[in-house]
């Protein structure tokens, strides 16, 4: 098999009419500065803010986030942006100006017609996942659309490619998976096209240091990104031979239906949920479309072999490394785009008749690819419209809520406690003032997310604790509490406030003042 390269046709280009740029870009900056103005930050946001706020330098930094499973660069640029900023809005404008860029890039150069490229940048993923939630995902999804937009030249930009991508590596794991993906796309080019091989040989020397630059930075990042030995691990990490079942495989290719169609249920908790609800049917509908992708790229053997090694490659992780969430599964549909981006790319090779080669159906799906295309990006418009309105009127997260009510009332006076401990740290980073957690039985501004310190303590391990550091505090305290409490069992524990309206179902609050006093527990004949 030999495989040419081609430029991509002018016919192939898209219409950079800068116009319809420009109005497309008008309209987004209103959607995101609005989005971002109404998006009270959630735990996994925020998290990276409080942490920078809390460390002395970057080098006590970077050894703090060392069991949060993420590589350096997002920390990088957040302690960059608090080093001159107090307020957390200004990372969710740099996040801001990430997307915006991406935006711009796909406007300016993918080569697909004008409505696929607008339906595109005001779908889910570009609008809202990995738009108005802050966090390190959207770094990695600018570096894969400037690599795409210097792919017609990769053989000219070779180094500064690789330079991009040793940047990319230190994002997130599915940046990772996909630069490597890219890595072995780029080898099997090497074998089977003379005209590409021809042009890197050309280049040793810089081919091979830009290899080593990229294998180390990958060497680089997953070492940052795997957490230190513990009893029981709660990275990224996370392995056992017993979650390699049936069951866990059919939950792993439906996330391919969760990413492609990421249509949720009609709730004001929509987030990472989707409407079809069963593990079966979407592994079936994703049997489907991955094979009509398939078929789609298969006379373009390199994309097929990018489509192919990377679906596997995040699959593959989803099934036995991590599950996550809708954030981590939207790296399967931008997969998808960057292979009908790289489409256009390759001349359409002609294979070799069989009698089993469903030539009709191909010819059926390159005939009415755009449509299907543009039905799908229609979709995810829909999707994140629905998740751009239903933030408007519920507040994502109860937190900044919780916190602008303590500043208010003054409790912040008071020593603050509470659990649970990953919610409680969306108050703390809010208020940026230090709260006893519970579950680790300590003091600080930012959760630690090291399993050794951390336990999850009932309600009465908890008021035994809340009644100690009260009477070491010799006031009254303030509980902030991810559940209610039963008041009637405590004595002087009185409930102030909730909040429990919150599109992220467990960062909602309840407050609670402890007040001194000789006795703890209510007798039996006070709680009647």
């Amino acid at each position: 098999m030999q495989i040419d390269k081609m430029s991509i046709k002018e016919s192939a280009q898209p219409e950079n009419n800068s116009g319809f740029i420009f109005t497309v870009l008008i309209s987004y900056v209103a959607l995101l500065l609005t989005g971002i103005l109404l998006h009270p930050m959630w735990r996994d946001e925020i998290h990276f803010w409080s942490i920078s706020g809390a460390s002395s330098g970057l080098g006590d930094l970077l050894q703090r986030k060392e069991w949060d499973g993420h590589p350096d660069l997002w920390y990088i640029l957040v302690y960059a942006v608090r080093s001159l900023f107090d307020n957390p809005v200004a990372m969710q404008l740099m996040h801001a100006g990430i997307a915006l860029t991406t935006v711009f890039l796909i406007l300016k150069y993918a080569p697909f017609p004008k409505v696929q490229r607008a339906l595109l940048v005001f779908g889910y993923f570009f609008l809202f996942e990995y738009a108005m939630i802050s966090r390190n995902y959207a770094i990695g999804i600018l570096l894969i659309t400037l690599i795409l937009v210097l792919y017609p030249q990769r053989t000219r930009y070779i180094f500064l490619i690789a330079l991009i991508m040793f940047l990319l590596v230190q994002t997130n794991m599915f940046s990772i998976i996909l630069c490597m993906a890219f890595l072995l796309t780029w080898g099997f080019e090497f074998i089977f096209s003379k005209t590409f091989r021809t042009e890197l040989l050309r280049k040793k020397a810089t081919v091979a240091i830009s290899i080593i630059l990229v294998l180390a930075g990958i060497v680089y990042s997953l070492q940052t990104v795997i957490p230190p030995p513990a009893p029981n691990p709660s990275g990224v990490m996370d392995f056992s031979l017993s979650q390699l079942t049936l069951q866990e495989l059919i939950r792993s290719v439906a996330t391919v239906w969760k990413a492609w169609v990421p249509v949720p249920e009609l709730t004001s908790q929509f987030w990472n949920t989707n409407m079809v609800g069963s593990d079966v049917i979407e592994a079936i509908l994703a049997l489907i479309m991955l094979f009509a992708a398939a078929l789609l790229f298969i006379k373009r053997p390199v994309v097929l072999f990018l489509y192919t090694i990377g679906m596997a490659g995040i699959i593959g992780f989803i099934f036995i490394i991590f599950y996550g969430y809708l954030r981590h599964h939207g790296h399967l549909f931008l997969l998808l785009v960057i292979c009908l981006w790289l489409k256009e790319f390759y001349q359409e090779q002609q294979l070799d008749s069989h009698p089993y080669f469903p030539e009709k159906i191909y010819q059926w799906m390159k005939r009415n690819s755009a449509h299907l295309v543009t039905f799908l990006l229609l979709i995810h418009v829909l999707a994140g419209m629905y998740a751009f309105a239903i933030q408007i009127v519920t507040p994502f997260s109860a937190g900044k809520e919780t916190a602008r009510y303590i500043r208010q009332e003054k409790l912040d006076r008071y020593l603050m406690a509470g659990d649970r401990d990953i919610s409680l740290e969306t108050v703390t980073s809010y208020l940026d003032q230090e709260a006893f957690y519970f579950g680790r039985k300590s003091f600080s501004r930012y959760l630690n997310y090291n399993p050794n310190l951390r336990h999850r303590p009932d309600e009465s391990a908890i008021m035994m604790m809340a009644d100690s550091l009260m009477r070491v505090n010799g006031d009254t305290i303030l509980l902030v509490m991810n559940s209610p409490l039963t008041e009637a069992r405590w004595v002087n524990l009185k409930r102030l406030q909730s909040f429990e309206q919150s599109i992220v179902a467990d960062e909602v609050y309840y407050l609670y003042l402890l007040s001194p006093h000789p006795q703890l527990y209510k007798s039996p004949e006070e709680i009647k």
